[in-house]
């Protein structure tokens, strides 16, 4: 399968060694060798109203690169590469140069991720503002720790960037829930985050696709053109970084 680079252009996904017809721009037709049908590839450029650069710029709004190349160009390539919020994220928009101030009388949500002890795990800290807006306002990353090194130090964190704060929401990712192998008996990183920091973790959605468009959701959802979720740029290199496309379509290993 071709890998796709979304800078450049993209060839037609059509199948090799095949004679294939040009009925017309847009259309085209060739007969499949095995079942013998005739098979008709029909592009939108077929309609003259549709081939101009204004019609695909208002066509192509809010639909994700991968999906357009999919329902739009008829291409099924594997987007190695591409960031998988591209068309919903601006960094100019979304993230703040200047430090975000949190608010007291909010409660602050850590989000866990902790991975494998020997790749990092990181945690962030949000608030959503009386205005409804998501901030991102601290992160903590750790690039080779355990759980318990790792929970004490958020734990350090929290109250010296945070003092006073009154309640805490913890929401981890679904896997915090499986054992830990580094401790001892049937203990789980959930475990060690209830009793070091007396929280009660609460799971995150493990569906992919239900996550992904959570955070799309958020991104476009900019009434009166205030983000409703923006990061705290100085504080937060490392979320940054993933979303200016260090989160992006890996290479799978059956070509997808």
């Amino acid at each position: 399968t071709a890998r796709v680079n979304p800078t450049e252009e993209v060839a037609e996904d059509l199948p090799k060694d095949i004679e294939i017809e040009d009925v017309c721009q847009g259309l085209k037709l060739w007969r499949n060798p095995k079942n013998k049908f005739v098979v008709g590839r029909l592009h939108y450029s077929a309609d003259p109203r549709k081939r101009t650069k204004e019609w695909k710029a208002d066509a192509r709004a809010g639909i994700p690169y991968a999906e357009w190349m999919r329902e739009y160009e008829i291409v099924w390539s594997a987007f190695h590469g591409v960031p998988v919020f591209q068309d919903h994220y601006r960094k100019s928009f979304h993230v703040s140069n200047d430090s975000l101030q949190w608010d007291i009388g909010q409660p602050v949500v850590r989000g866990w991720d902790f991975g494998l002890d020997t790749l990092g795990m990181a945690c962030v800290f949000c608030q959503i503002l009386s205005s409804g807006q998501l901030v991102v306002l601290k992160e903590l990353v750790a690039s080779d720790s355990d759980i318990f090194v790792f929970t004490d130090e958020v734990k350090k964190q929290s109250f010296q960037w945070f003092p006073g704060t009154k309640k805490w929401f913890d929401l981890v990712d679904a896997t915090g829930f499986n054992r830990n192998a580094a401790a001892q008996g049937k203990t789980s990183y959930c475990d060690t985050v209830r009793s070091k920091l007396k929280a009660k973790p609460i799971p995150g959605e493990r569906s992919l696709v239900k996550r992904i468009k959570s955070v799309v959701e958020k991104l476009d959802y900019n009434p009166q053109g205030i983000a409703s979720f923006q990061v705290s740029g100085p504080d937060c290199p490392v979320l940054v970084e993933g979303f200016d496309g260090g989160y992006h379509y890996p290479y799978a290993k059956d070509g997808q």
